[in-house]
């Protein structure tokens, strides 16, 4: 089953992408007059602005997160069905963050 990937990116740049990756994926079926650009672009901005309405309205994840959207689909009788999304979401670990910051100063000599 096809798919495409959004790649990691900011929850603020994730619609953009979104759009970017699909169109790029269905460009043949475009130029075969298979499937419409007008109908898949608004079937996109539908499923971005849902997106967003959970990403951030429901459980307020800030804008400037990472999100990873991955979106199987299916070409069927010319028409773009989605069969499977994953809205991956990705948290600073702190501790993490600071341990490696740490370690990568003290061996490079910075801030002793």
């Amino acid at each position: 089953m096809p798919e495409v990937r959004t790649g990691p990116i900011r929850v603020s740049g994730y619609a953009i992408k979104l759009r970017r990756v699909v169109n790029a994926a269905l460009r043949d079926y475009y130029k075969k007059k298979i499937l419409n650009a007008k109908d898949i672009n608004k079937l996109i901005s539908d499923l971005n602005a849902t997106i967003y309405n959970i990403l951030v309205e429901k459980f307020e994840v800030p804008k400037d997160a990472v999100v990873n959207i991955v979106l199987q689909y299916e070409v069927e009788d010319g028409r773009f069905v989605i069969k499977d999304i994953k809205v991956e979401v990705f948290d600073l670990n702190e501790i993490l963050t600071r341990n490696t910051t740490l370690e990568v100063k003290k061996v490079l000599g910075i801030g002793q």
